[in-house]
């Protein structure tokens, strides 16, 4: 069977990822069919590929079937469901997930690293361009991409939601951290800027959980790179992030778009030069200096502007003071979940039927009215009662586990950034509805399937995916990224991962 044959799945997959994430987070019933579609044709090419190559390694997974049998129990609640056409809906999506589950099993077990690091290149790519998009219509103030929100101005990217973007940018740090550190010394520095991009889109969505989760992410990312010589050019691309929000912000709050680009395009220009120069050995010392004068000045630059604007003040104030204020964030959502639990008890055992929950909800809604739990597993529990929501745990625990123990082992570092990723979007999950947004599930779903065994994996113990140090490395850049056969050229960057052979 060609070759190109035998990928055809995944670059589908990857075509129906790039259309949800850009046709509004595929969140309304317009997107949700054909991006449901496009998952499940993914997974349909995958299907034939099987059986044409007469391997089904891909089945080979706990994850794949505990994810199957609550799909399949979920779209069993169809038969009593109280709202047939949401459910229609959503099961059409939950099989999508599965689809796109099982294409990323299959091409792992298929090529292994190569299709590990096309994965994560393809994630960099989108999430880059989603941060980009967002922080443009931020500074232009485009509705509805961007949108005031608890009287403040929050970007919400293509996902016309701000902590949808939040999340998804999130998500996407690890991986280009990872990323950027296996590259060849010529992407570094374009993969810097991404990081600092991707962190401002942070910033500017304004999503208060998202901020107390950079700030952990940041401290990770940046003590992990410390054994391999990356702590300081990890920390100077999550600082440049925080002038960049601020400058961006002003300059959106006072509608002055091209001065807050100029600003956002000199701080990146800056993250890139010196990433850049950090590379070279004989300026590194010094570089150390200049990057760490850098960051400072770039955070000083920061706090020096806020304490200057009133607005820039009343922002802050509003998200992050009153915002985390417990007598105005936790009754509302104490309320919210007394309602999930009092709409549960109408059926507990089967549930109302897969995405039934604001029918459900509107009944027993205590608070202002909302179509979410803001907590998937209560909303989960309504939709599909006591047997569903075990089924779910199964799975999210399952991954939850997996991700810790990719963390403590030795692992590749691509799938420990996956791995991260994954615990981000599930925690995020027990405070908001990411998971109803299709673009951010089905990304989940991709991260989660790389998480398991791929082809070429060592046993236990054996495993040579090691980081080099910074400096040590530069010497085996330019063979490695000759490999082509059983290397990852094609995944988008020139990236080294150490491969077993």
């Amino acid at each position: 069977m060609p070759e190109y044959a035998k990928k055809a799945s995944l670059y589908a997959l990857f075509a129906a990822l790039l259309l949800g994430t850009l046709w509004r987070g595929g969140y309304f019933p317009a997107q949700k069919w054909p991006f449901a579609l496009a998952l499940l044709t993914a997974g349909a090419i995958e299907i034939a590929t099987g059986i044409a190559t007469g391997r089904a390694r891909a089945l080979r997974s706990f994850a794949f079937w505990s994810l199957t049998a609550f799909t399949l129990y979920a779209v069993a609640t169809r038969a009593w469901s109280v709202a047939p056409a949401a459910t229609d809906r959503e099961s059409m999506l939950m099989l999508g997930y599965l689809a796109a589950f099982f294409v990323v099993r299959g091409q792992l077990a298929r090529h292994g690293e190569w299709a590990l690091a096309l994965i994560a290149s393809w994630f960099v790519y989108t999430a880059t361009f989603t941060s980009g998009w967002g922080m443009v219509s931020f500074l232009w103030r485009w509705e509805p991409y961007a949108t005031m929100l608890d009287n403040v101005f929050r970007a919400g990217s293509t996902f016309e939601y701000s902590n949808a973007l939040s999340c998804f940018a999130l998500m996407a740090l690890p991986v280009t951290v990872a990323v950027l550190r296996r590259s060849e010394t010529r992407d570094r520095p374009m993969l810097a800027a991404a990081v600092s991009l991707q962190a401002a889109a942070v910033l500017i969505s304004y999503a208060r959980f998202g901020l107390l989760t950079l700030a952990a992410l940041s401290l990770y990312l940046v003590l992990s790179g410390w054994r391999g010589g990356f702590a300081l050019s990890t920390l100077l691309s999550l600082a440049a992030s925080l002038p960049i929000g601020v400058a961006a912000t002003m300059a959106s709050e006072s509608k002055k778009p091209f001065i807050g680009l100029a600003a956002t395009v000199v701080i990146l220009a800056v993250a890139w030069l010196v990433e850049r120069c950090l590379e070279v050995p004989r300026f590194r010392q010094v570089l150390k200096v200049v990057a760490a004068t850098a960051a400072a000045g770039g955070l000083a630059a920061a706090v020096i502007l806020v304490k200057n604007s009133e607005r820039m003040r009343f922002i802050l104030s509003t998200r992050f003071s009153e915002g985390f204020n417990l007598s105005r964030l936790l009754p509302h959502r104490l309320d919210t979940w007394q309602g999930a639990a009092d709409a549960f008890h109408e059926r507990p055992v089967t549930g109302s039927g897969l995405g039934s929950f604001a029918q459900v909800f509107a009944q027993h809604a205590i608070a202002v009215y909302t179509k979410y739990a803001h907590n998937l597993i209560l909303q989960m529990a309504v939709d599909t009662g006591i047997v569903g929501v075990v089924l779910l745990i199964v799975f999210l625990g399952y991954v939850v586990i997996l991700s810790l123990w990719r963390l403590v082992m030795k692992s590749h570092p691509l799938v420990r950034a996956f791995g991260v990723a994954s615990l981000i979007f599930i925690v995020y999950n027990l405070f908001d509805w990411e998971w109803y947004v299709p673009a951010l599930t089905a990304w989940f779903m991709v991260g989660t399937a790389c998480l398991e065994g791929m082809a070429g994996d060592a046993p236990a113990g054996k495993q040579e995916w090691q980081g080099e140090p910074q400096g040590k490395q530069e010497q085996q850049d330019e063979p490695q990224g000759k490999q082509d056969a059983g290397g990852i050229n094609g995944g988008g960057f020139s990236n080294n991962i150490l491969i077993n052979q």
